[in-house]
């Protein structure tokens, strides 16, 4: 996903910067978050969702996602797919708040912060910032408790999220992409299987010549055939090798 429009410097947040929340039943708007909302999930985070739900990718994604092609960078975007009600509810939200917390994606952790990642132009590193999200209806936003991004990036859980989605930017703004030329449907299937859908990589992975082909390491297949991480990573090098081939 892209913005639009970065926010301005007096506005960005670096990970010492500091901001005022605190999110309790007590607030009259408790949950009304999770309502509404378009909600980009990355590949990090439908593993997380799905195999807390003890769900094959494939069942996962058709139950609770939709999906479309981001205009800018040509690359899918999965969705989490709200409920058809009046409140259009996230479908993962209880009496008691969030049913899947433990496993909540990215934006809601980061929540009321928002992270925008991208290359500096002239020294080739992914760079990232951060700001407040625009939600004047949030009151926690009034609550005296002060956090620094660094203590709340933490504390929320957000570092394997943040290090895996890096992972996916570096494909998305990869200096060989074509800029303003999107994938083509074979390649927008190959996104979708190896960074999405895992279950079905697996077996593609295992039932092809796909080991040998791509020359992967006995202890890696071990850790594939069992662990989603290792196999999301694999995912990901496979795609630059397919998406941008060495010359």
């Amino acid at each position: 996903m892209f913005i639009e429009t970065a926010p301005p410097p007096e506005k960005r947040l670096t990970i010492q910067g500091t901001f005022r929340f605190d999110c309790h039943q007590g607030l009259p708007c408790f949950n009304t978050c999770c309502r509404n909302k378009h909600l980009p999930l990355t590949p990090y985070d439908v593993l997380r969702l799905r195999r807390n739900l003890n769900l094959h990718s494939d069942v996962f994604l058709d139950r609770y996602t939709l999906y479309r092609t981001d205009p800018q960078s040509g690359f899918p975007v999965v969705l989490l797919r709200m409920s058809d009600g009046a409140d259009g509810r996230c479908p993962f939200l209880g009496v008691d708040g969030c049913k899947v917390y433990a496993d909540r994606p990215t934006a809601c952790r980061l929540y009321p912060l928002c992270r925008v990642s991208g290359y500096a132009s002239g020294n080739g590193r992914l760079e990232a910032f951060f700001y407040m999200l625009d939600a004047p209806q949030c009151l926690g936003r009034q609550e005296d408790r002060i956090w620094t991004v660094g203590t709340w990036h933490t504390g929320q859980g957000l570092d394997p999220y943040s290090a895996m989605n890096d992972r996916m930017l570096e494909l998305i703004f990869h200096p060989r992409r074509a800029s303003g030329k999107g994938l083509d449907e074979r390649q927008l299937q190959k996104v979708l299987v190896a960074c999405y859908n895992l279950d079905i990589f697996r077996e593609f992975v295992f039932s092809t010549g796909f080991l040998d082909r791509f020359e992967v390491p006995v202890n890696i297949r071990e850790c594939i055939a069992e662990q989603d991480t290792a196999l999301l990573d694999l995912g990901l090098a496979f795609l630059r090798k397919t998406l941008f081939p060495p010359d």
